[in-house]
């Protein structure tokens, strides 16, 4: 296998020296035509839809529902206030916006249309409030058929009087009749007391758009039912202190770049009514408003990223090689590959998505580690004086072999994402493997062809000049410090290595889609918001029920669940015990027919009479306190008298306080809409009673129209939506909701659903990922050395620095989420690629003589621009991109690590090892010593030939072995002038 990639190096080696411009040329066409392609056709998406394949069982069920019910993920404004009557005249407002909005959404439900249900309404109250109603009708009718009787001011506290003569209440059997009476009465007057001192009576509105309005109704009676309904039309929560208003979408926008239009028109809208009204908060939220900042924050981030990581490796390369020219060469030549990968991403796919997007700014980090080693590599060999076609040769023929298996593990480590039924994760591995590739290609073939067209027809001396000034490697003192206590090293290692797997045991994974966001996004943190309030969460389950009846025992068996909080069906709009609820109905119409029903109660109010009536039921109270107090110890009587007036007492003393402060005109003004708001809703309601039908069950044609195109799809499927009582975005909760709710409906599907299957997807996915890239890499390394000394070698950097990585993130507590968890099969194609060059370099040597040759510092250069390209992800707002530069900021570093100082640390220990092998067992003097040292000594591995990590005994004479000028090993004093001629030398590798 070496013999072939060799072969294969020396082709490559003719074809750049035979074709540079061709190549460089084509190149550059094939390059241009990329980036025009993925200018012009070129998009990124962020639709849950596109990433999971279509045919899984559970995202069958999700597309069916969507396709069924034309459904999209709603805009949600949210507008929250402690004023409801103002919420509900912006939330009209918003809603009318809307319906004019360009580009138009396809659906607004902001308020419901109750009108065909209105003369309905009683079918919806249970058969006790009807028999209640009935009960108190009684009571109101009796006193109606009374000629002075009326329904007003006057008239309640004229009856007040009546019933506080002495005959009437020393009579047992009034006092049944009474006390109903005087409770009624003490509400009436406390809400009199209340108009009269200028307060606001809050009135209890209803929440959920879906469930029935009229529901909540009995709780009231025969209080004033048409302002429950007016309260009622909007979806309203905490007491109608947040409505929410419902937009839907363009069929297919989520998915495109006009759903960012519409977000950025809808905050345009909503900032404009925001300014009018500044005492109400308005906030945008839903899933598509998600998605649309989610993909905003990381494209935004990405290109931010890549900019960085370009400036910063373009500033290493300058500093670290002293000049501009081949740096520069090493950036077009990476530019070029991106250009291409980008070109081979439009042309394959189509699209990136908010996974594949990110692997632009990895590859460039990770796509300029074969620049660095090429360029280090080839300026070694012109610093040797080597010639420019040897320099090619070498260059190729050696670290060539090794950037293309560390390449090849690199792009495995990708392309072994597309093994999976996860189209988002599949898409990122061809994308970014391919990106891998044309780097790889790029490097071996485009950028020596760009050197050689520069260097060639140039002066041997110049060009050894140039190289010797930008070539550099460590010094002996380098190598005293690293590498002089390899067994210390190498302890100290393992018990890292025992911490770190302590602490690996520890490292938990978030499943938090929320966490993954910039939680300073106004959508986040209004998603959030309703997390903590009565509305919770917009996000729902649904289960599509073939029929009315069906969705109705559904709906039975859904209640019954301990995670279910709300259902929203039509199945609330027919009410069951119909027969029953209608004969009860007409008995109630059947009595209010003939009734004396005032329509008009906007009657002057004589202010001076009420103050004297309630000054008399003031006095009579007080009298009849006193005088029930006398007799409590001997009649139940009495104590029932005490207990009545104590009650009745402080409204009474409130209304008549706050009258004496109060000027003439404003409280005529102010009774007169007590009367109004009181007695003209009783007057309305007991006309709307008498306008209830029973002749029909309630239809579908009665619902409202907004309700039947959410709820109903044209096949006359039913929708049922369903809100967990725990947050749906934590991973536990959703496992019980999830797991719930299959027991009554195993379809049952929605985004709570959607998000629980995705992420256990992706997890699985990774991880599966993670073990075949594992086992290639793992068959590549074996390819590529055929020998288990140094399979072993090269993979153990590899596990221990991924080791150090897992027990650094379980130390610091970094979980894992669904972003980050892509770093663990890049770490393993990306971190052994260290391990393959410096064994690779040990093997060319045999020796350890790493930091005195272009590999160590290209290696280091290598791992630091990786670094820069990820860490420049740490810039991001999006914590999913930041996490997933942090982590792989911890695994590349852990494994350049083990590979450049733990490795070494086995290496030098190898050297010494198969030294003292091969020593006499004395020596005699230094001749001796020197003839008892061969050249090179063949064994299981490549010999020592003056290793600078193996110590010398005293008085034994170091034997050079080829250190060329340049050549800083332990075993020279001095060194030669690099601008001096050399001798014309064999450069061979002792054989493998």
């Amino acid at each position: 296998m070496r013999r072939t990639l060799e072969f294969l190096a020396r082709g490559i080696s003719s074809l750049v020296w035979t074709l540079p411009v061709p190549i460089v040329l084509c190149s550059i066409v094939v390059a241009g035509a990329s980036a025009w392609l993925a200018a012009t056709r070129l998009r990124v998406i962020n639709d849950t839809d596109a990433i999971i394949r279509p045919d899984s069982p559970i995202h069958r069920n999700y597309l069916q529902y969507k396709n069924e019910f034309q459904a999209e993920g709603d805009y949600v404004v949210v507008v929250r206030s402690n004023d409801p009557e103002k919420n509900r005249e912006v939330a009209q407002k918003i809603g009318e916006a809307l319906k004019q909005m360009s580009p138009p959404l396809r659906r607004v439900l902001y308020r419901l249309d109750f009108s065909r249900l209105e003369d309905r309404f009683l079918l919806f109250l249970d058969t006790d409030d009807l028999r209640q109603i009935e009960k108190d009708l009684q009571g109101y009718l009796k006193a109606l058929r009374q000629p002075k009787v009326r329904l007003n001011v006057h008239s309640m506290l004229d009856q007040a009087n009546a019933r506080f003569s002495e005959a009437y209440l020393r009579k047992a059997e009034n006092w049944k009749e009474f006390k109903p009476f005087i409770d009624q009465f003490i509400a009436m007057l406390n809400r009199l007391a209340d108009t009269v001192e200028g307060r606001v009576t809050v009135r209890t509105p209803v929440a959920s758009p879906a469930e029935s309005k009229a529901s909540k109704v009995a709780q009231a009676k025969l209080e004033d039912f048409q302002r429950l309904k007016t309260e009622n039309e909007f979806i309203s929560f905490d007491q109608g202190r947040i409505i929410l208003v419902l937009a839907s979408p363009p069929i297919g926008a989520q998915a495109t770049d006009e759903n960012q239009r519409i977000v950025h028109r809808l905050r345009q809208v909503l900032a404009t009514i925001q300014t009018q009204n500044p005492q109400v908060h308005i906030g945008l939220t839903g899933e598509p408003v998600l998605a649309a900042d989610e993909l905003e924050t990381s494209s935004q981030d990405t290109i931010r990223a890549t900019g960085i990581a370009f400036a910063l490796v373009a500033l290493l390369y300058v500093v670290a090689y002293g000049e501009l020219w081949r740096p520069l060469v090493a950036i077009v030549v990476l530019v070029l590959a991106l250009c291409g990968s980008l070109g081979f991403a439009t042309l394959a796919i189509g699209h990136l998505n908010l996974i594949s997007e990110a692997f632009v700014a990895m590859v460039v980090g990770l796509g300029i580690d074969f620049g660095i080693q090429i360029m280090s590599r080839y300026e070694e060999e012109l610093a040797l004086g080597r010639s420019l076609r040897d320099a090619l040769d070498n260059t190729l023929r050696h670290t060539g072999v090794a950037i293309l298996t560390g390449g090849a593990t690199t792009a495995v480590a990708f392309f072994s994402m597309c093994f999976n039924d996860f189209i988002g994760l599949a898409e990122f591995g061809a994308v970014a493997g391919a990106g891998v590739l044309f780097c790889l290609v790029g490097n071996l073939i485009v950028l020596p062809a760009a050197y050689i067209l520069r260097d060639r027809g140039r002066e041997p001396h110049k060009l050894q000049t140039e190289a010797s000034r930008s070539h550099w490697a460590a010094g002996p003192f380098v190598h005293r410090i690293l590498f002089s206590f390899p067994w210390g090293v190498l302890a100290a290692a393992a018990v890292a290595s025992w911490l770190a797997w302590q602490y690996a045991q520890k490292v938990t994974f978030d499943y938090n889609l929320l966490h993954l966001q910039n939680p300073k996004l106004e959508s986040v943190q209004e998603e959030l918001s309703l997390l903590q309030s009565p509305a919770n969460s917009v996000v729902v389950a649904v289960s599509v029920a073939n029929d009315l009846e069906e969705a109705k025992k559904r709906v039975e068996q859904f209640k019954k669940l301990p995670t279910v909080r709300d259902l929203h069906s039509l199945t609330e709009f027919f009410p069951e015990k119909i027969s029953e609820k209608q004969a009860l109905i007409r008995r109630i119409v059947q009595r209010l027919k003939g009734a004396r029903i005032q329509t008009d109660v906007r009657s002057q109010i004589n202010v001076a009479r009420v103050r004297r009536d309630l000054a008399s039921l003031l006095e009579k109270s007080r009298e009849g306190y006193r005088e029930a107090k006398k007799y409590t110890a001997f009649a139940q009587q009495a104590r029932d008298a005490v207990e009545v007036f104590s009650k009745l007492i402080p409204p009474l003393e409130r209304a008549l306080a706050a009258m004496e402060q109060t000027s003439q005109e404003e409280l005529g003004r102010r009774l007169n809409r007590y009367q109004i708001e009181v007695f003209g809703a009783m007057q309305r309601n007991l006309a709307w009673l008498a306008s209830q039908k029973v002749d029909r069950p309630i239809g579908l044609e009665d619902l409202p129209v907004e309700l039947l195109e959410r709820y109903r799809s044209p096949s006359g499927r039913i929708l049922i939506e369903i809100s967990p009582k725990e947050s749906p975005w934590d991973h536990q909760s959703l496992a019980r909701f999830v797991k719930d709710l299959r027991t009554i409906d195993p379809n049952v599907t929605g985004t709570p659903v959607e998000n629980y299957e995705y992420i256990e997807l992706l997890r699985k996915a990774y991880l599966d990922a993670a073990r075949w890239a594992l086992i290639v890499v793992a068959i590549l390394v074996a390819i590529h050395f055929l020998h288990p000394g140094y399979i072993l070698l090269t993979l153990l950097p590899l596990g221990l620095g991924s080791l150090w990585a897992l027990g650094i993130v379980g130390l610091a507590q970094i979980p894992f989420n669904p972003a980050n968890i892509i770093t663990l099969p890049l770490v393993l194609g990306i971190g052994v690629a260290y391990g393959i060059y410096a064994v690779d370099r040990y093997q060319e040597e045999g020796r350890m003589n790493l930091f005195s040759t272009s590999t160590g510092k290209a290696i280091l250069l290598s791992a630091v621009t990786a670094l820069i390209g990820f860490g420049s992800l740490l810039v991001s707002t999006h914590r999913g991109l930041y996490s997933i530069g942090l982590l792989m900021l911890v695994g590349i570093g852990s494994c350049l690590v083990t590979s450049l100082w733990v490795l070494p640390q086995i290496l030098c220990l190898l050297d010494r090892w198969r030294l003292l092998r091969k020593q006499p067992t004395s020596l005699a003097s230094d001749a001796d010593a020197n003839q008892a040292r061969p050249a090179a000594v063949e064994s299981t591995l490549d010999s020592p030939r003056g290793s600078p990590c193996t110590p010398l005994e005293t008085g034994q004479a170091a034997v050079p072995s080829d250190p060329g000028p340049n050549h800083l090993g332990g075993y020279r004093e001095t060194q030669k002038d690099p601008a001096a001629p050399q001798e014309k030398k064999t450069s061979e590798p002792p054989a493998s």
